[in-house]
C-alpha cells in the first residue's frame, strides 16, 4: 500500500488531475452551482493549449533547455495561410496551415542546430520574423473561416467536440511515436545527453529537426482550428494560448533539462489550465491579473522543475 502511494505520488498525471478537481471544486463554488458542462466545455477550450502544449513538450524533450518562444507567431501566421486558403478547399487550408507550420519548424530547427544559438533565442528571433510577416499579409489575405469547417468544429460527436476528438487521436499517434517507435526512443536519448546519444549511432541534429518540425505541424494544426472556432484570424491570435501550453507543457512533468515526458499529464496539464482560466474569469478577475498569476505559476514550475531530483545538472 505505501508502495502504491509512492509510486502515485511520482507519477506526473497526479498533480495536474489534482488540480483539475480542486479547480472545477473552486468553479461551482464560485458559480454557485454544480454543473457538467464545465468539463464539457473545458474539453473543448483546452484543444489549443493541449495542441501547444504538445507541441512544446516535444521541443523541450530534445534537451539543451530547448523551448519554443514562436509558437503563438506560427499558430497566428498558419490561421491566417488556412483562413485564405479554404476559400478555394478545407483541406487545402489544413495542408497549408500544417505545411506552414512545418516550414517555420524547420527555419527555427537549422538555425538552432546548424548556427548552434539556442533554441530560446533562436525562437524568440524568428517568433519577430513570423509576427512581420503576420503584418504584412494580414491585410491581404482572407481572414474569414470557412463557413462549413466552422460548423465541422462545432460539431459534436458522442458527447465531445469535435476538436477534441482531434486531439485526442493527435495525442495517440504522439504516444506510439514517442513510446513505441524508435525515433521517441532517439528523442529521449538525444534529450538526456546529446554526446553520448552521438557515440551510441544516434543522428542528433536529425532527430533535434525533427522535433522542430513536429512542433511547427502541430502549431499549424491549432492554427487552423482556433481560426475556426474564433471566428477568423487576427494579429495576437495566438497570445491567449501561449502560457497555458507552457503551463500544460511543464506540470504534465516535461523535465526541462529535456529527456523526459508523459503526454497523458500534459493533456491533463492544459485542462486544469483551462480550468484555472475559467475559475478566474467566474472570479471576474481581470485579464491583466490573470496573465501575471499564470506567469508566476510557470515560473513557479520551471523551479520546480529545475530543482526536481529527475532533473540533470
Amino acid at each position: 500500500m505505501r508502495k502504491t502511494l509512492r509510486n502515485l505520488s511520482a507519477s506526473p498525471i497526479l498533480w495536474p488531475l489534482l488540480g483539475s478537481v480542486i479547480l472545477y471544486v473552486l468553479i461551482c463554488l464560485v458559480s454557485g452551482s454544480v454543473n457538467m458542462r464545465v468539463i464539457t466545455s473545458g474539453l473543448k477550450l483546452c484543444v489549443f493549449a493541449m495542441l501547444l502544449g504538445m507541441a512544446q513538450m516535444i521541443v523541450v524533450t530534445s534537451g539543451k533547455g530547448a523551448i519554443d518562444i514562436s509558437q503563438k507567431y506560427i499558430l497566428t501566421l498558419t490561421a491566417y495561410i488556412s483562413c485564405e486558403l479554404m476559400r478555394w478547399s478545407i483541406p487545402l487550408g489544413l495542408a497549408g496551415a500544417i505545411g506552414a507550420g512545418m516550414v517555420c519548424g524547420l527555419i527555427n530547427a537549422s538555425i538552432n542546430v546548424f548556427l548552434n544559438i539556442h533554441a530560446m533565442i533562436t525562437t524568440m528571433a524568428t517568433g519577430y520574423l513570423y509576427y512581420t510577416v503576420i503584418l504584412l499579409i494580414s491585410n491581404k489575405f482572407a481572414n474569414s473561416p470557412n463557413s462549413d469547417f466552422v460548423r465541422f468544429t462545432n460539431t459534436d460527436l458522442l458527447g465531445l467536440n469535435t476538436m477534441t476528438i482531434i486531439a485526442i487521436l493527435i495525442a495517440l499517434v504522439l504516444w506510439f511515436v514517442l513510446y513505441r517507435v524508435k525515433y521517441g526512443m532517439n528523442l529521449h536519448a538525444v534529450g538526456q545527453n546529446r554526446d553520448a546519444a552521438w557515440l551510441a549511432g544516434i543522428n542528433v541534429r536529425r532527430t533535434v529537426i525533427t522535433a522542430f518540425v513536429i512542433n511547427g505541424a502541430l502549431c499549424g494544426l491549432a492554427g487552423a482550428l482556433n481560426a475556426a472556432y474564433c471566428g477568423g484570424a487576427n494579429q495576437d491570435l495566438g497570445t491567449t494560448y501561449f502560457l497555458p501550453s507552457i503551463a500544460a507543457c511543464f506540470v504534465g512533468g516535461t523535465n526541462a533539462a529535456g529527456g523526459k515526458s508523459n503526454i497523458a499529464a500534459v493533456c491533463l496539464g492544459a485542462f486544469m489550465m483551462t480550468l484555472m482560466s475559467t475559475f478566474l474569469n467566474a472570479a471576474r478577475i481581470g485579464i491583466g491579473a490573470q496573465r501575471l498569476i499564470q506567469g508566476v505559476f510557470i515560473v513557479l514550475l520551471l523551479v520546480a522543475a529545475t530543482r526536481s531530483p529527475n532533473a540533470k545538472s
